[in-house]
């Protein structure tokens, strides 16, 4: 139990900056928090939520730590596995605190393909019939992430037997569909090259989404 303990307690900790400043004895009077389970991710804007009581004033500082166009802090991670704000408080009394706060690092999950939602994580095949073809939805998603985001393919390839046409969009249009009803039941279909507007300059994914592979079913 006093390991448990240990473990929770550890991500704030609070210490004296030097012989002017007061430490907090009763626990500390500010919260810093990722805005996803005290996790940040390499690679992406990470928000995080900041409130300190009983304070005159306060400045936060911390390796990737900034302010966006909003006035909401964000936090983009460095290298290593831990990532440190600090927190400098002057109490309404006059007294100054100093307060540390980790979180974990964590690299973006690697990108996966999705066909209505369905995909594989191990090279299966996924299966479908021409009808749940005719408007099937190209997606991707990142398993364990814990951000939602709505992405949306803005293009992808579709390939069988060495040939391969690009698709705009996220749906299959006329040509894809000709290719879908004219596939044999042998034949593997893979979507690939999938695009997203998720690409934004904040976001720097290290890997495109992994493809599809699916057969058709009657």
């Amino acid at each position: 139990m006093k390991k448990l303990l240990f473990l929770l307690l550890f991500p704030i900790v609070v210490f004296p900056q030097n012989d002017s400043i007061s430490p907090v004895k009763k626990g500390n009077i500010s919260v810093v928090s990722a805005d996803r389970m005290n996790v940040v991710y390499r690679g992406i804007q990470n928000p995080i939520s900041i409130a300190v009581n009983n304070a005159k004033s306060y400045k936060i500082t911390g390796d990737g730590v900034s302010q966006n166009e909003d006035g909401k802090y964000v936090l983009r991670a460095g290298a290593g596995t831990e990532t440190k704000v600090i927190v400098e408080i002057e109490k309404l009394d006059g007294a100054k605190v100093t307060e540390e706060h980790i979180f974990r690092i964590k690299g973006l999950p690697k990108p996966i393909g999705t066909l209505n939602d369905e995909y594989s994580t191990n090279g299966s095949v996924l299966r479908f019939t021409k009808e749940e073809l005719k408007k099937a939805i190209v997606n991707y998603k990142m398993i364990d992430f814990l951000f939602n985001i709505n992405p949306e393919v803005t293009q992808f390839n579709l390939s069988i037997n060495n040939k391969s046409i690009t698709v705009e969009g996220n749906k299959f249009n006329n040509e894809a569909l000709k290719i879908i009803n004219s596939a044999k039941k042998r034949d593997y279909l893979i979507i690939s090259n999938i695009k997203t507007n998720y690409m934004s300059p904040e976001a720097c994914f290290p890997r495109s989404p992994a493809p599809i592979s699916f057969k058709v079913v009657n």
